[in-house]
């Protein structure tokens, strides 16, 4: 079994174009902070069909998912692509519009039995908000402090099966693999 036992390389880029049945296109990709940490929770169907005293059936598939993400830290740029924060010269504006949908993808580093690999993440579609940032006065020591982003995941029909699709995710034996597999996902040349 792999254990996970480390995270790199956030990316994440705008929805550009999406009409379900087709696929999805993006722009301004970006590598928008180093990783500190995910936490990823899928929201599943809990259906149980019954007849004659037994269970016929029952469905457990994805609904959605909620991921929160803690990034090394968020730029201007970065709230402009994640948040939908407006820019105006050099001042952004935090306006009541909902955040832009976007694409994001981490690696994560995997290790069996000594063995490194690299799996690329790629979530297809998510918005993306900060409920609560805090800020402090230095003190004798240092604490550091980062917001975390929170994620609300949607599907999306890629082609015509009408089947929900969420994330994709490969694994290499290298992490500049990884990468370039986020790279490609996110429009990053």
């Amino acid at each position: 079994m792999n254990a996970n036992v480390g995270m790199v390389y956030l990316v994440a880029a705008t929805v550009a174009t999406y009409t379900p049945g087709t696929s999805i296109s993006y722009s301004s990709g970006t590598n928008f902070a180093e990783a500190v940490s995910a936490s990823l929770s899928w929201d599943r169907a809990d259906g149980h069909f019954y007849g004659d005293d037994v269970e016929l059936d029952s469905d457990n598939g994805v609904l959605g998912y909620t991921i929160d993400i803690e990034p090394s830290g968020l730029s201007d740029a970065a709230r402009h692509t994640l948040l939908g924060e407006t820019a105006s010269s050099d001042e952004y504006t935090i306006t009541d519009a909902a955040a832009p949908d976007v694409g994001f993808g981490y690696v994560r580093v995997m290790r069996n039995k000594g063995t490194v690999t690299y799996e690329g993440w790629w979530f297809h579609k998510a918005k993306f908000g900060v409920s609560s940032e805090e800020t402090r006065t230095k003190e004798r020591s240092v604490e550091w402090r980062v917001p975390t982003l929170q994620g609300v995941g949607a599907g999306v029909s890629l082609d015509s099966t009408g089947t929900l699709v969420f994330a994709v995710h490969k694994t290499f034996n290298d992490l500049s693999s990884a990468k370039a597999y986020l790279n490609s996902k996110a429009g990053i040349t």
